[in-house]
């Protein structure tokens, strides 16, 4: 069966990163940034494809720092609800049929495929997908938990019947697709007979038996994404009820043996070199809207001497060319920046090229900076896009022209993304630490810390500490220590551990967390960067006679955040005035309604993250529209006038 590369991502990237590297001298700033941008991508992949052999010279030197391993769980995924599957059709599909996969992160779209099976619908996983988002064999189950401890089937991902019936093998019937071994966090293990790690490809025939048809064995590479194209020719398959499923066999306690596939297409009048269609499509993940951090609190933003400085100068995405040619391809983008919800969309971005056939990986990019947010009290959630415009005539392409990205602009310092791709355990009693510059003097009410599933983690503690800066490193012990107990039943995601009182902090301080053994398996984000020296680990113990404190070596961002309170210290009211309020109705479909009077309302999702601030207009008023926020459970935190708090559960139903 006929391969074909999607890319040689090294050479190609490296080709491409000297040719504008070059063109840069001729054609300005535009150039430079699809320089850099490529050449991030090439370091990028070169790094992840070499990581085992890289650290097989570093753990010497690596004696007192951290152990990246793959993720074992990942708590932010849940089965989807019954009422909302579809099994199986009412009706067989008919051709085409297609997928990019390029909706929201989570199960793949049942219209097109039974539902669960285990992959992964998102755009974290993969290394330079042909589109924007991928399915992704992580080893993992639909909810997120290990299939076991062995190596052996994991994931599968199966199509809604099809009908091909009536149609014989001079209809050309041929299924392509795209597939990568490995993720951003490595290549999978090597296959062997004993340990069976590969991807294959079934049909179902007209007896009702799956028949393998391809497959790929793990060599211990990481790969570029591939195309491969299958015939559906022979007169077997060419039924009614046609299926063709994928499945994944690995390490079913973690997602070390991951494999992806993208752009799935099933049509007739296709032959083995089928391997051009009418469409461009945005493919890495959009940068970051800040230039320093993933989200800030809203103060600390405002507070800067220049705000729009803040933004980053360079938010960039990258967009494939799927048209073999020979001509060349007309493209125009957009990029939008749009404060949610109601804010009217502000255009930061147009751009226009002539992509070259089969152009990969090619850079767009702008700066956000021409649309500075407004300075609001407010806590903002804030959309940047970039929107490509192709003239594509085929809806199912469309989803694929635009990218975008949310950035919280609340009450919390971020690095990471807010999803773990990997997880990252500490020496016993190291310190781990973040350094953040602050636009002005805040309080820190505790750390938001990332923490996965282990089951060796219960009853143990982990102890949070903050430090001023000096000579670019903490300095002497540490101002305040908060220990926390892992409980038996440790919540999923972010858990937040405050100090007793908030603790003041000025210009730039250190915040991070040690544990009393090696169990604390915290979320690494392999898509954020933490700058040069910002992330510290001790070499044992900090005490006033050892602060021994070096640069760690880790790779992508610890999932770890300073919460701030805007030097605002406040305290609980006591019961009896917390009796005198209420929210109703509760459960609420999202307009709640709020007795007493109060000065500022918040609220927090079921594990504390700030899900909505009151705006400064509505401040104090008796109803509260919540209606943007999904169904779950919700705590109110009720700001009276004297600075006391109140909180009040909340149900939120569909």
């Amino acid at each position: 069966m006929l391969k074909l590369r999607f890319a040689n991502l090294g050479a190609i990237l490296n080709r491409t990163s000297l040719r504008l590297g070059l063109r840069a001298k001729d054609t300005g700033s535009a150039a430079v940034v699809q320089a850099q941008l490529f050449n991030h991508q090439f370091m990028r992949y070169s790094k992840r494809l070499h990581r085992v052999f890289c650290l097989l010279f570093l753990l010497p030197l690596l004696s007192q720092a951290q152990t990246v391993t793959p993720l074992t769980a990942d708590p932010g995924r849940t089965a989807p609800t019954a009422s909302r599957e579809i099994r199986t059709r009412a009706a067989a599909l008919g051709l085409p049929v297609f997928d990019d996969f390029s909706g929201r992160e989570g199960q793949p779209n049942t219209q097109v495929w039974l539902a669960r099976g285990g992959t992964l619908v998102n755009n974290r996983f993969p290394v330079a997908p042909p589109s924007r988002g991928v399915a992704t064999f992580d080893g993992l189950k639909a909810d997120g938990q290990p299939y076991g401890s062995a190596v052996s089937d994991t994931d599968t991902l199966t199509s809604q019947p099809i009908n091909l019936g009536g149609l014989a093998a001079s209809a050309q019937v041929y299924l392509s697709f795209f597939w990568q071994a490995g993720s951003v966090v490595g290549a999978p293990s090597l296959n062997t007979s004993s340990r069976p790690v590969y991807l294959s490809l079934d049909f179902l025939d007209n007896t009702g038996i799956w028949r393998q048809v391809w497959i790929e064995r793990s060599t211990r590479v990481q790969t570029a994404f591939q195309q491969q194209l299958i015939p559906v020719t022979d007169s077997r398959y060419l039924h009614g009820a046609f299926q063709f499923r994928f499945h994944s066999s690995g390490n079913q306690a973690n997602t070390n043996d991951a494999w992806s596939i993208d752009y799935v297409y099933l049509n007739r009048d296709r032959s083995g070199t089928s391997n051009s269609y009418r469409d461009i499509a945005t493919s890495a993940p959009l940068s970051s809207l800040l230039k320093r951090y993933t989200a800030m609190p809203v103060w600390q933003y405002n507070a800067s001497s220049s705000p729009a400085n803040e933004l980053n100068d360079n938010t960039a995405t990258t967009i494939n060319n799927f048209d073999v040619g020979p001509a060349n391809t007309p493209v125009t983008w957009t990029g939008t920046l749009q404060v949610l919800l109601g804010g009217a969309a502000a255009t930061y971005l147009n751009g226009t090229s002539s992509l070259q056939p089969s152009q990969q990986q090619f850079a767009v990019a702008g700066s956000v900076r021409s649309i500075p947010l407004p300075i609001s009290d407010a806590g903002k959630r804030v959309r940047h896009t970039i929107t490509l415009l192709t003239n594509e005539s085929n809806p199912q392409t469309l989803p694929n022209d635009t990218i975008s990205r949310i950035t919280e602009l609340t009450d919390y310092y971020a690095y990471d993304d807010g999803t773990p791709e990997a997880m990252a355990t500490n020496s016993a009693l190291s310190y781990l630490v973040y350094r953040f510059d602050l636009n002005k003097a805040d309080q820190v009410k505790g750390l938001r810390l990332y923490m996965l599933p282990s089951p060796t983690a219960t009853s143990r503690v982990l102890t949070i500490g903050i430090w001023d800066e000096k000579d670019g490193k903490p300095s002497g012990v540490a101002k305040a220590t908060q220990a926390y107990t892992v409980p038996a039943s440790p919540p999923a995601n972010y858990v937040d551990v405050n100090f007793p009182a908030p603790v003041p902090v000025s210009g730039s301080f250190y915040i991070g967390y040690a544990a009393s053994g090696n169990f604390l398996q915290a979320g690494l984000d392999y898509n954020s960067t933490v700058p040069a020296n910002y992330t510290l680990i001790s070499q044992g113990p900090v005490t006033a006679t050892s602060n021994n404190w070096s640069a760690s070596t880790l790779q992508g961002a610890i999932m770890m955040r300073p919460v701030l309170t805007n030097s605002i210290v406040t305290g609980t009211a006591d019961p009896a005035t917390a009796a005198t309020f209420s929210v109703y109705p509760n459960p609420s479909a999202g307009l709640v309604h709020v007795q007493g009077t109060y000065r500022r309302a918040t609220v927090l999702d079921a594990v504390g993250r700030t899900a909505w601030v009151q705006p400064t207009a509505q401040a104090g008023q008796k109803s509260l529209d919540l209606s943007a926020l999904p169904a779950g459970v919700y705590v109110i935190q009720l700001t009276l006038p004297n600075g006391l708090l109140v909180t009040k559960r909340l149900i939120l139903a569909e």
